[in-house]
C-alpha cells in the first residue's frame, strides 16, 4: 500500500507503485513515475515526465525539473535556507546521493554526487 498526503497535488498520468510515500505540499507534474519504496517529502516540486527507480529518497524542499531520471537508491539531500534544484533533461545515477544543485542535461554520480566525466569517472575509480 502506499501513502498519498491529501496535501500533495499529483497531475495527470502518475504512476505510483506499492510502497511509495508522498508527503504534504507536493507538486508533482504529469506523466511521473514513483517507482516501488520511492519517497517524496514535503514542499517538493517534480516537473513532468520524471521517473524515480526504486528506492529513490527526495527529501524535503527540492525542486525537480522535467524529464529527469533518478536511478535506483539515489538519495536527493533536503534543500536548507533554499530548494536544492535538479534542472531539466538530468540523469540521477543509481545510488548517488546529491547534495547541490545539477544543471540542465548533467548526469551526475556518486557520493557525494558530482558530473560524469572520464576525469571525475577515473578519480572516483582510483585509475
Amino acid at each position: 500500500m502506499s501513502f498519498v498526503s491529501k496535501q500533495a497535488k499529483i497531475k495527470k498520468g502518475a504512476i505510483i507503485c506499492p510502497f511509495v510515500t508522498i508527503t504534504s505540499n507536493c507538486t508533482i507534474g504529469v506523466n511521473f513515475q514513483a517507482n516501488i519504496y520511492s519517497y517524496v517529502a514535503h514542499d517538493c516540486i517534480i516537473g513532468d515526465n520524471v521517473t524515480f527507480a526504486p528506492a529513490v529518497k527526495c527529501n524535503g524542499n527540492v525542486i525537480i525539473g522535467n524529464n529527469v531520471y533518478i536511478g535506483t537508491g539515489a538519495i536527493i539531500h533536503q534543500g536548507r535556507t533554499k530548494p536544492l534544484i535538479i534542472e531539466d533533461n538530468s540523469i540521477i545515477a543509481a545510488g548517488a546521493v546529491v547534495n547541490k544543485n545539477v544543471k540542465t542535461g548533467q548526469t551526475v554520480f556518486g557520493n557525494p554526487a558530482i558530473e560524469l566525466t572520464k576525469e571525475n569517472f577515473k578519480k572516483r575509480l582510483k585509475l
